[in-house]
Order: structure tokens, then sequence, then C-alpha cells
């Protein structure tokens, strides 16, 4: 298993795993996504991740079309979506082919 940020443009593979808040920089999601305030208590969970909500889901397939800088030009299901490299090193994908 790796991070979608370490693949290259062509490579495809599985979403195994989609982490969410490692210490919530914001990175993932924004604020107003059901997400509480005090991150060291969380009352409720964020009902979705930003990635989730963009299409990205445990078990989709993806496949990278453009990856360079800071940006990841994905395709998930006949869907194109742009993702910066900070949402890409918290999701895990298994199963990468070229």
């Amino acid at each position: 298993m790796m991070t979608l940020e370490l693949l290259t443009p062509g490579e495809r593979g599985e979403i195994a795993e989609l982490r969410h808040c490692g210490g919530c920089g914001g990175g993932c999601h924004g604020h107003s996504h059901g997400h509480e305030q005090n991150h060291g208590h969380h009352k409720k969970k964020a009902t979705a991740t930003r990635a989730e909500e963009m299409g990205l889901r445990v078990g989709k397939m993806v496949e990278v079309l453009k990856n360079d800088g800071n940006l990841l030009l994905l395709l998930v299901d006949e869907a194109r979506i742009a993702i910066d490299r900070r949402m890409a090193r918290n999701i895990n994908v298994k199963g990468v082919t070229a």
C-alpha cells in the first residue's frame, strides 16, 4: 500500500484508505463539513471527508493523469478530479498497476 501522491501518470490503484484529520490541519476537509471545532474531543465525526465528497471513496479505482508540483489530476468513474498533494498524502491505494 502507498499514498496516492507517489503514483506517476498512467498508474492505477484501488483506494484502500482515506485518512481523515491526522491532527486536523484542515488538509483533508474544511471545518464546515460537520467537523467538531474542539479537535481534542470529537463529539461527532464528520459525515464525509472532502475527498469522499469529491467521489474518492474506498474501493474506487483511480488513475493518475497528471502529477506535478502540488497538483494531481485523477480519473475516477470517467470523471476528472484535481486534488492537491496534501489531500493525496491522506489517501492510501493498493494494487498499483501501470
